[in-house]
């Protein structure tokens, strides 16, 4: 008879839970389905990279999500929708500029949301601010490595034009106007010299003829020659510098030819690697060429990409929570670790200090009086229990299912106020008790998603168990510290420079 009450209480329980659960659902998703803030979207000629809900920033900070991927049905670009939050203000100036989030191909968008006055055309006036479902127009993408690659081929021909040009022109003008130059000082060099050479026979013929006048031509003659020294002098000097400069032209022009024939000569190789390239000839060229080795190599990269994005957008979250047992007196402590490749899943690794142990069944072999039979030993041992489940979010409750300190069981949980009040009850243990364990916990974050306050029941099914035989009723409270991937970032930070300057 007690058996049959215990059975009826246990339906009538999951009753009430499924309708509280049902009512709590219904309400929350209609809750939640209004969802706050504005949508905008934008075009992008590229929308690699971005995925469904990755983030929106704006001067670092998160301001929104990505709502949705999809085709403009006008033009061959991708349209992107964004929900940002209630108190962000857009205007019609706004940027948004697609940036990457790390080496491995995953970006973000980074929103700078205008201004309320803003210059067009040079003249100053107001700007509308954006509704729900308008455009951004200003949009700033990075440039892809194939874009670079076409400017860069499409500039090598005209670079190979102008030292073509160059090289004759070094080759032509500029040469034969240095061989005239050089021709002019030479032949002003010996026209000078001859020039002087007749103004010495001159003056000897005069000295010979004004011999009987000696003593006034003397004179005359010493200013003549005093005037033909000065002027061999002057010659002599301009000569220096006109041959200098010669030389000096002709240098550089030895320099110049020199520069052309090596970028002749580097064009040449240039051109010949090319044409090698362009029949498929050596290992580039048959990987150029071959269709089979790019469609290799596409999938090979397709899949090392898909890897390496799950791998970057993998979350980790680690918390530390200890739990008082009221009525055995005990402290309860857990370590867990919960890994977020996606928004809506995660896997939960979980270590257990539990004091009422981890229980084992023994069957052993017993001789009497009456003859050989066997019993059932349970035995307890102190000894650290685990926790691994996989868990998926659908709007405000997440189910999760899998080991529960080293039982198998499952579990729900309940996210509400924004998620910072988390209702949570597993099902596990079955073997041990009359009834499986039901533990229903209640955490209520206190400073951001860090510090929370955790109440709750434990065993709730077995009330009248003693707690000395490792299980039976029992409450408690305690608290929590979650840290996540920005939070161990700062901590290894601190960390390696505090022991850095230790060390030093």
């Amino acid at each position: 008879m007690r058996r049959s009450w215990a059975a009826a209480t246990v339906g009538a329980l999951v009753i009430v839970v499924s309708l509280l659960s049902y009512f709590l659902v219904k309400s929350t998703s209609e809750r939640t389905s209004k969802r706050e803030g504005i949508t905008v979207w934008m075009n992008f000629r590229d929308a690699a990279g971005l995925f469904q809900k990755s983030r929106v920033q704006t001067a670092g900070i998160p301001v929104g999500q990505i709502e949705k991927r999809e085709l403009d049905p006008l033009r061959p670009l991708a349209r992107v929708t964004v929900r940002v939050l209630p108190n962000i203000k857009l205007y019609e100036n706004a940027l948004v500029s697609k940036k990457s989030a790390s080496l491995l191909g995953e970006f973000y968008l980074e929103i700078d949301p205008g201004s309320p006055v803003g210059i067009v055309k040079g003249e100053r006036r107001a700007m509308r601010p954006l509704k729900d479902g308008d455009q951004i127009v200003n949009i700033r993408e990075p440039v892809a490595m194939g874009d670079i690659m076409d400017e860069v081929g499409n500039t090598l021909p005209v670079l190979k034009d102008i030292l073509e040009d160059v090289r004759k022109l070094t080759a032509g003008p500029i040469a034969n106007a240095a061989e005239n130059v050089n021709k002019m000082i030479e032949t002003n060099s010996v026209v000078l010299e001859s020039l002087l050479t007749r103004v010495n026979h001159v003056v000897t013929d005069i000295d010979q003829i004004t011999d009987s006048e000696k003593t006034n031509i003397r004179a005359s003659i010493q200013n003549v020659r005093d005037i033909t020294d000065s002027i061999k002098q002057l010659v002599g000097s301009s000569q220096g510098e006109v041959t200098q400069t010669g030389n000096a032209v002709r240098s550089s022009l030895t320099k110049l030819q020199a520069t052309v024939d090596n970028l002749d000569r580097s064009l040449k190789n240039v051109e010949t690697i090319t044409d090698r390239l362009e029949k498929g000839e050596g290992t580039a060229g048959h990987l150029l060429t071959d269709d089979t080795i790019a469609k290799n190599i596409e999938d090979i990269t397709d899949d090392a990409g898909g890897f390496i994005r799950g791998i970057t957008k993998l979350q980790t979250v680690v918390g530390l929570r200890s739990e008082y047992n009221v009525l055995s007196n005990q402290l309860k402590n857990y370590v867990s670790i919960q890994l977020v490749p996606h928004p809506d899943k995660f896997y939960l690794i979980e270590i257990v200090d539990d004091p009422r142990g981890l229980r084992k069944t023994d069957s052993i072999s017993v001789t009497d009086s009456n003859g050989l039979h066997q019993s059932t030993v349970t035995t307890t041992s102190e000894t650290l229990k685990y926790t691994l489940q996989f868990g998926y979010t659908y709007g405000a409750i997440t189910g999760r299912f899998g080991i529960k300190e080293s039982t198998g069981g499952f579990g729900a949980d309940l996210h509400l106020m924004n998620s910072r009040l988390l209702l949570s009850a597993d099902l596990f243990d079955t073997k041990f008790n009359q009834y499986p364990r039901l533990q229903a916990r209640a955490s209520i974050a206190l400073y951001g998603r860090s510090i929370y306050l955790v109440g709750g029941v434990d065993d709730v099914l077995n009330r009248r168990a003693q707690l000395s035989s490792g299980g039976g009723f029992d409450w408690f409270f305690g608290g929590q510290l979650v840290f996540n991937d920005e939070d161990l970032k700062s901590l290894l930070l601190f960390g390696g420079s505090t022991a850095s300057g230790a060390t030093k």
